[in-house]
């Protein structure tokens, strides 16, 4: 089996385990997920979970990470909904600020899906290849880098970041791991260009006032629909042009729902007013602080550029935007 991957470019691929999970409807129905929620009216490009699971896959097995964790890189995110973290706001369960919505309904996915069947099939043990607390590499804490991390940024600064091919060549080529337990950059200077376009992008898109409108539009929109039961809470649990033409039956019939699309593909009716908001939308702020090989010692970003420090305090905490809107 043959992947084409952005950044990895053409991969073959032999393990059949590997290759019946990426055949599975659980991992196929990603390719029907928006990474951002509804990219078509808010940003440029669209990407979606199916791209960025084989890319974490890939990076995981390009760096001999061992095949438990490859696979459960690759299925890490089959329990993300419709519209991927904008759901947390239609919901809203748990603590919104941390979008991990999906974190908690993993197991539930699984259950429902085939993955287990087929792990079982080739002598893994689901509970373990689920577990991402096994795999270090795949997942770990905010602001150390991670493959999840890794692969939805590189992606991103190509698509939205100047130059940003040559930015990641550079990254890619001085990222490593150490003892498959840990990231690390040999070049303290790639690490810190790393952890700058990782800001840029979280400011621009992650954290940025289009994902937060984003976010208000899909939750005004898909909440009203619930109310109406024009959807059902187990629909959000398909994919995202399902759940959108269930109710575009209902968009002519009903002004509200009308008025919710129609912002929903006009970010420029949004804008940000401390006053005469119509709601604050929060938004989860990310930031990095990567380790980097200083002669035989590792050290963060922050201890060696010292203004990171400060940044990265600043870029952790919450961002808040006072949403208003001209209909």
């Amino acid at each position: 089996m043959i992947l084409q991957d952005q950044v990895w470019g053409d991969s073959s691929i032999e393990d059949e385990v590997i290759v019946e999970l990426l055949n599975s409807k659980a991992i196929q129905r990603l390719k029907n997920i928006d990474q951002a929620g509804y990219s078509k009216g808010f940003f440029n490009h669209s990407r979606n979970r199916y791209d960025h699971s084989v890319g974490v896959f890939l990076l995981l097995r390009n760096y001999k990470a061992s095949l438990e964790e490859q696979i459960s890189g690759l299925i890490h995110d089959i329990s993300h909904y419709a519209f991927s973290h904008a759901i947390d706001y239609v919901l809203k369960e748990g603590d919104i600020s941390k979008q991990d919505l999906q974190d908690r309904s993993k197991q539930r996915f699984l259950e429902r899906s085939n993955i287990p069947e087929i792990l079982e099939k080739y002598g893994y043990n689901i509970e373990y290849i689920a577990n991402e607390e096994n795999f270090p590499l795949l997942e770990n804490s905010l602001p150390d880098i991670c493959a999840d991390r890794i692969e939805y940024s590189t992606r991103d600064i190509i698509l939205f970041l100047d130059n940003g091919k040559s930015k990641v060549k550079k990254i890619l080529n001085h990222l490593k791991t150490k003892g498959k337990n840990s990231w690390y950059f040999d070049n303290a200077d790639a690490g810190y260009e790393y952890a700058k376009c990782f800001k840029e992008l979280n400011d621009k898109f992650y954290a940025g006032f289009k994902s937060a409108i984003m976010f208000k539009s899909i939750k005004d929109f898909m909440k009203h629909a619930l109310e109406k039961e024009y959807i059902s809470t187990k629909d959000l649990e398909k994919y995202d042009q399902y759940v959108l033409d269930k109710c575009l039956k209902y968009v002519e019939k009903d002004k509200l729902l009308k008025k919710y699309w129609e912002r929903m593909n006009s970010s420029e009716l949004f804008y940000e007013d401390s006053v005469n908001y119509e709601e604050i939308i929060d938004c989860k702020s990310r930031v990095v602080d990567p380790y980097c090989l200083v002669g035989d010692k590792m050290k963060k970003v922050s201890e060696i550029y010292k203004d990171w420090g400060k940044i990265a305090k600043e870029e952790s905490i919450l961002k808040r935007y006072c949403v208003a809107v001209r209909d």
